[in-house]
């Protein structure tokens, strides 16, 4: 029995038993104790209300199962954790890219701006470039989304 609850103790702050009797009803609270809130779920008490036979039989078996469980539990907390951390890693770095790419104007852009800024407005490149883009669709072909 103890041997189970070394398990238990191990992967927990401290263990609290209670042992009550009524009539020939034996009842046992086992709770879990742990600091970190964000794993409340791993201080879900075990309760358990037999006869003190009944418990020699099945309490051993009873606290190897729910330590077992509150291990995997405890994995999956912390597979979760890291996955978070990595998502909330790659965003933070996307947006810096998003930031920084929307802030830099490219090269094509500067030199563009450049062409048309030398060219006065009514020579025959400006007029070129304002047919071309007339000639272009404006705004967004609502048909290529879908």
């Amino acid at each position: 029995m103890f041997t189970e609850l070394a398990a238990l103790v191990r992967a927990s702050e401290k263990v609290v038993v209670t042992l009550t009797t009524q009539g020939d009803t034996m009842s046992v609270v086992v709770v879990p104790v742990v600091k970190d809130a964000a794993d409340a779920a791993l201080s879900t008490p075990l309760a358990l209300s037999a006869t003190p036979a009944e418990l020699d039989e099945g309490f051993a078996a009873a606290i190897a199962g729910v330590s077992a469980a509150r291990q995997s539990l405890a994995e999956q907390v912390e597979a979760t954790r890291s996955i978070l951390e990595a998502a909330k890693t790659s965003q933070s770095t996307k947006a810096t890219k998003a930031l920084t790419t929307a802030a830099a104007p490219t090269a094509s852009e500067t030199s563009e701006e450049d062409d048309d800024n030398d060219k006065p407005e009514g020579s025959v490149g400006a007029q070129a470039t304002a047919n071309d883009g007339a000639a272009k669709t404006a705004g967004t072909d609502l048909a290529s989304l879908l």
